[in-house]
């Protein structure tokens, strides 16, 4: 058999196996950078060599996990970024197309570092890899321009993708769900959660008795946040360094289990709320010769109750909390 044909045929297995990857992406903006000029070279492929290089499975990877920054965004210091450009970019001091940038990845950077295709169908950046097994630049950068403070340049934007959340195994990640707890009830559905906390929210409103509305309207607030935070959670999964799932809250990174945790003590707060207002009024209404004495003492679990709720309403919307 001729050296030509055994190229051709592993140019043609390995065509029918970026098409099997390429229809498998769950995200499409990794589709979109699979089809980008740049994103392998003539025997390399950046999605198989970085599949083996930091053990993800790209087509389990799910949708949101990639997002668009600019050239400029401190991000892209920390995790995988694909440079991209939109049109050619010239070299300064030449006038010739061969001398510019062409359309599509310029390059991938991991924590700031140039990535370049290796041995054994591997990734890295230099000081990673000995310069014997450093291959080409993955990206279509040229010689001058692959370097962090120049990357800018010759590229119009980036986009990010959090390689420590979903490095080593990510089709694992998918079974590894939280289990949200609503009192004695477990949930693996955000849906059903999501439903589960607004009837337990509606029914203690049905029960209350004149309470006021501003505790009520903090509860539903904080019943909300919680809701989108476990939704965005169950969408995305992300694992925090120390192997818990975490979610955003207010432009913060918390750990899921923290997010339920207070939002059931904004319920239990407001469910004694109301019982200390309920029994107040049916106290009152029996004995009205004692009522000052109770009152006084039911109104002072109130406020304790009001004032917890609104530390945790406070704490919500910040996105920070006392006790993780």
């Amino acid at each position: 058999m001729k050296r030509s044909d055994i190229r051709k045929i592993i140019k043609e297995e390995l065509v029918k196996e970026l098409k099997a990857l390429n229809e498998a992406f769950a995200d499409p903006i990794a589709s979109k950078l699979s089809k980008m000029a740049g994103m392998d070279n003539r025997w390399k492929n950046f999605w198989r060599s970085s599949a083996m290089a930091y053990d993800i499975a790209w087509d389990k990877v799910p949708k949101g996990s990639f997002r668009k920054v600019s050239t400029s965004d401190p991000a892209i210091k920390k995790g995988m970024a694909f440079w991209i450009a939109t049109s050619p970019k010239q070299l300064p001091g030449t006038r010739y197309s061969w001398d510019a940038v062409k359309p599509g990845v310029v390059a991938v950077t991991i924590n700031g570092k140039i990535q370049y295709f290796g041995g054994n169908d591997g990734i890295g950046s230099k000081g990673t890899m000995s310069s014997r097994r450093l291959g080409d630049p993955v990206g279509q950068g040229m010689r001058g321009t692959l370097q962090l403070k120049k990357l800018p340049d010759y590229s119009d934007f980036v986009y990010m993708f959090d390689l420590e959340s979903f490095r080593g195994g990510t089709k694992e990640l998918k079974a590894k769900r939280a289990q949200l707890k609503l009192g004695k009830d477990t949930f693996r559905d955000h849906k059903m959660y999501k439903r589960a906390n607004l009837d337990r929210y509606k029914a203690m409103l049905a029960d209350k008795v004149n309470s006021r509305d501003t505790v009520a309207k903090m509860v539903g607030e904080i019943v909300k946040m919680a809701n989108g935070a476990v939704e965005e959670a169950m969408s995305v999964v992300k694992i925090g360094k120390y192997g818990d799932i975490v979610t955003t809250l207010a432009g913060n990174e918390v750990k899921l289990e923290t997010v339920t945790r207070h939002m059931n003590s904004a319920l239990d707060a407001f469910a004694r709320f109301v019982r200390s207002e309920n029994q107040n009024a049916e106290f009152t209404k029996k004995y009205p010769e004692y009522a000052s004495d109770r009152d006084s003492f039911e109104t002072g679990n109130m406020k304790n109750m009001a004032l917890e709720i609104k530390s945790l309403y406070n704490q919500f919307k910040k996105g920070k909390f006392k006790y993780t």
